[in-house]
Formats: C-alpha cells, sequence, structure tokens
C-alpha cells in the first residue's frame, strides 16, 4: 500500500516533517530483530542487555529494541531481591536475566522504535515491515495474551496554539470513524488500554468559540488530562513548550520526552494479519491532518458533534 502524504509536509524552517513509531510484536527475538534492521537501514547492533539492544547509525538514526516492560529493562527486580537480604553475582543475575527473557516471550512485547523517519523517506518503512513477516512475527490476534500495539509521533508542523488545537480538534471528531475503521481486537476493547478523553473536556475545546492563549490552551489540557493515557496524548509535546510546566502537573512524568511530536497511541498491531500494514493506519491519520487544515469544514464537523452530543451525554457525567 502506498503512503500517502499530509497537506503540511514541511515544518516552519522548510525541513521535511518527520514521523518515529514504535511497534509491539512477539516471535522475533531481540538480535535478529536487529539483524533484520541492520540488513534493512545499515547501522551497527549494539546489546546494552538481554532486554534492551540498540542499532546505531542507519541511515535514519538510531533504533531501539527491547522487551517492553519498564520492570525487565530497569532490572527492578535486583532491588527486590536485595530488600530480601541477597546479593547476587554477575552469573546470576545473567541467568535470572536469561530466564526472565525467556518467560517474557509468551506474553511481553518486544518493540521496535524506530528513529524519526522524514516524510519523504517514510515509505522506506515498508522494509522492516516485510522483514518482520517474513521472520513470523506475531501480532495482537495471535493469542488472547497478546495485548499489542502501535504508536507513532508525527511532528507538529508548527507550534502555534491554533494548529495544535485543530489537530485535536479533528482527532476527536473523527475518533469514532478512526474506532470503527480500526476495528479494535476485542481483548483491547474488553480490557481499555488507553482511556479516553474526558466528555467536559471534548465539550470546551470543540466549541469553536474556544480561542485559547498557549498558556490557556496548555493549563486547560493538563487540568483535565494529567496522564499520557490518552488516544492522542500532548504530553511530550505540551513539555516540549514548557517542560517544568507540564512535567509538574502529570503524573509518570520520569516517562515524558519532551519533543514537537503528537503521540497517537492505537490499541492493535497487526502484523501477522493480511490487508494490515503501518501505511494502512499511516493513511487513516492522514484523514485527521486533511480535517485539520481546512478550518471551515472542521468548524462545520465540531459544531454538527456538540449538537449530536448534546442529545446523547448525561450532564452528571461532565462533573
Amino acid at each position: 500500500m502506498n503512503w500517502k502524504l499530509p497537506p503540511r509536509t514541511k515544518t516552519e524552517s522548510g525541513e521535511w516533517r518527520r514521523v518515529g513509531f514504535e511497534l509491539e510484536f512477539s516471535g522475533v527475538d531481540l538480535e535478529s530483530l536487529g539483524k533484520l534492521v541492520e540488513e534493512s537501514y545499515g547501522g551497527e547492533l549494539r546489546k546494552e542487555s538481554p532486554f534492551s539492544y540498540k542499532v546505531l547509525d542507519t541511515n535514519f538514526g538510531d533504533f531501539g529494541l527491547e522487551v517492553d516492560s519498564i520492570q525487565l529493562k530497569d532490572r527492578k527486580y535486583k532491588k527486590f531481591i536485595e530488600d530480601m537480604g541477597f546479593e547476587l553475582a554477575q552469573d546470576e543475575i545473567e541467568a535470572v536475566d536469561n530466564t526472565l527473557y525467556d518467560l517474557a516471550k509468551f506474553a511481553v512485547p518486544f518493540e521496535l522504535v524506530t528513529p524519526p523517519v522524514p516524510m519523504d523517506k517514510i515509505d522506506e518503512l515498508d522494509k522492516i515491515e516485510d522483514a518482520l513477516r517474513a521472520n513470523h512475527a506475531k501480532g495482537t490476534r495471535a493469542s488472547f495474551l497478546y495485548a499489542f500495539g502501535m504508536q507513532f509521533n508525527p511532528e507538529c508542523p508548527d507550534l502555534n496554539v491554533s494548529t495544535i488545537l485543530n489537530y485535536l480538534r479533528s482527532f476527536l471528531v473523527l475518533l469514532d470513524w478512526l474506532k470503527e475503521e480500526i476495528d479494535v481486537d476485542l481483548t483491547r476493547r474488553i480490557l481499555p488500554f488507553i482511556n479516553s478523553f474526558p466528555d467536559a473536556y471534548i465539550l470546551k475545546i470543540l466549541d469553536n468559540d474556544y480561542s485559547p492563549s498557549l498558556e490557556e490552551f496548555m493549563a486547560d489540557y493538563l487540568e483535565h488530562n494529567p496522564t499520557r493515557n490518552r488516544p492522542l496524548d500532548l504530553t511530550c509535546l505540551l513539555a516540549h513548550l514548557d517542560k517544568d510546566f507540564t512535567l509538574s502537573k502529570v503524573k509518570e512524568a520520569e516517562l515524558i520526552k519532551p519533543r514537537p511530536t503528537f503521540h497517537y497511541r492505537l490499541p492493535d498491531c497487526r502484523i501477522d494479519e493480511d490487508g494490515w500494514s503501518m501505511a494502512k493506519e499511516w493513511n487513516r491519520w492522514v484523514k485527521v491532518e486533511e480535517l485539520a487544515g481546512n478550518p471551515e469544514e472542521l468548524a462545520t464537523k465540531c459544531s454538527e458533534y456538540l449538537a449530536e452530543a448534546s442529545r446523547k451525554i448525561i450532564p452528571g457525567n461532565l462533573l
């Protein structure tokens, strides 16, 4: 499938906008994954621990390969053992690492984190997707234990509050369509991993009379969404704009990486299914960008959404 380009492909400085992807799956171990990245984009594979590898200096920068569990990546089990009064020798640590890594293969996702890729080169990501399929990577529906997702981080074309607000408005009015198109896996619907925006906040920002300053927008967003756990997470973007203020308001501030990007969190990764592709999910996002770039149509969609919502939302849900 072809990768579509959004209406705005360049930043204000005239550089190609970039986008990074995070892909979760099983079935391909980290060392093998690193070799696939090397074959696709060059670079040098480096092992940081049994749970984390890097492929450095590829055509696009550094790729991250890891077991998607902070407890394993940070070896937090060591503190638990030490608190019990035991001290592990290096060979014992390695044995525990290897055992935990083998156990993690059954339920904990492996994650591929790409560097930011310029949008004019985004179709190069087909190489690693094809390689994963050829090596029998498994996605969300391969097991009820596989709560795998995909995320991507498109760079904001500029940092004006009107642009950021229009992107968020566009995403919210298209969210029901996106959910229907994606057809979220039953496991992810029963056990929601991504919390929705509060109704009160949606109604506030979709009001076409809402025209905040950047400071007001940030304060409103963080008052209603002091968390990374949103389908379109803005905390990284807001931290890029004002790190101290943002980190003072959010939970798990240590996990937030300031960067001028949106953080779109998709609930499924179906790398092993016919008809699914990263390009397909990206092209759906481009619909959000297209609507964000059409202020008149967006204003109409916001008004229609609010009219429909006024008939559905119970006032008590806004508290």
